[in-house]
This record gives C-alpha cells, structure tokens and sequence, in this order.
C-alpha cells in the first residue's frame, strides 16, 4: 500500500487532537449540575448513537447556523439519558460550557497515538497535511502542541471559504500535496464528512473510530492511528 501512496493527509478534531475535558465530562458535569446524575458511561453510549444518527446531517453544517443540527442532536442525548423537560435549559447550559472552552488554545490536547504516528510519517518522507472545517485557533492549537512541524500543508475551511464534504477543498489539499487523489490517503473520524468527501475527491480514505460508532461502515476502518503502524 505505501508504495502507492505519497500523501498522507488528517482531519484534526476526534483524529489527531480532542478537547480537554473531553465532552462526556463536560456534558455529565453540566447535568448533574442540573439535578441529573447520569454516570459517564451513559454519556458516553450517548454520544456514540447521536454521532452515528446524525452523521450525515453533520455534513450539511456550515459552520454559522447550526442550531438546528445541535437542537435535532441535544433532543436525542436526553431521550437517551431519560432525562424529560427542563431541555431548552439544559441545552442552553451545555453549549455555554462547551464556548468557555473550545475557544482556548490550552483546552485543546493530542491523542496519545498523534506524534507517534506523525513522527513515523515523518521519517518515511511522506507529504503530511491537514484538512480541517475549523478557524485559525486551529494553527494557535497545533503550534501549542508543537503538532505544526510536522505537516507541509494545513488547509483550513475558514481560510479557504469551503467546508468538507465539498470535494473542493480536498482538491486543494491534492493540489497542494503536489501528488494526484489516487495517491493521497485522507483519515478522519466522520464517515460522510472525511470519508465519503474524500472519496468523492478520488481520494482514499480511513475512518477513524474510537468510539466505535461505526463498526458496520463500508471503508476502511480504524480504532485508533497505530492501525497504520502495520502500512507505515
């Protein structure tokens, strides 16, 4: 496979790096805080059906007004959780905490299996870059973690005024790459978002579930990024 390939290009949140506390805390915090004590492995089960459930509505956000996807998503987590009325509050209360702290640089952290895998990359003198629906807190976060040195390109939805799955911005990502789709590997943790975008673009693409919220999905699929310890 790797003699076929001579770019390899990463979504960033949920594949290489994850807000810290990671949301499930955040989430149980804000409800107990609420009166409901829901334990952590609940939010978690959670989490997991409303990713898998609204996965393809996830790539028609914008980016702007996504009330409606996170109204649609919010209603499902409490059905799941048992937790009846009070939800525009609650609502309210989760996507507050979630601002205070999303927009800091130090609430961002890499996975465990990011540098290594980036490192080995590296070595193997393959073009690395980044695709990612983000603004340029973005670049703030990956210089923070000392993540930047390590990609030739970073394309950003916010810079480049379009979003995945558009297969445009992975044609920039080719292009910049210097290299043709068919030789370039895209691995994200959304199936219509990076994977089937991707695949739209011509690329190939990996799925990155460590949640295990897709374990039927068509592709290619990984729990975590030292599944390409076995091609890299």
């Amino acid at each position: 496979m790797t003699e076929e390939i001579d770019a390899v290009i990463f979504d960033a949140g949920g594949t290489l790096i994850e807000i810290n506390p990671p949301r499930q805390d955040i989430i149980s915090k804000v409800l107990a805080e609420h009166g409901h004590k829901v334990d952590r492995k609940s939010v978690c089960r959670a989490l997991v059906k409303a990713d898998r459930a609204f996965d393809d509505d996830f790539g028609l956000c914008d980016g702007q007004d996504e009330a409606w996807y996170w109204r649609k998503y919010d209603d499902l987590l409490f059905k799941e959780l048992k937790i009846d009325g009070g939800a525009e509050r609650l609502m309210k209360a989760i996507r507050e905490r979630f601002h205070e702290f999303s927009p800091k640089v130090e609430s961002w952290v890499a996975y465990p299996d990011t540098k290594p895998i980036l490192k080995a990359l590296k070595k193997r003198d393959f073009k690395i870059g980044m695709v990612s629906n983000a603004t340029e807190l973005l670049r703030r976060v990956l210089d923070n973690l000392e993540l930047t040195q390590y990609f030739e390109f970073i394309i950003i939805s916010d810079e480049v005024g379009v979003r995945k799955p558009s297969k445009k911005i992975f044609q920039i990502a080719v292009r910049a790459a210097g290299t043709s789709p068919n030789r370039t590997i895209y691995i994200g943790d959304k199936l219509a978002v990076d994977v089937q975008g991707a695949k739209k673009a011509g690329m190939n693409a990996v799925l990155i579930d460590r949640d295990n919220a897709f374990p039927d999905a068509k592709c290619i699929r990984a729990r975590d990024l030292d599944f390409f310890r076995t091609y890299f």
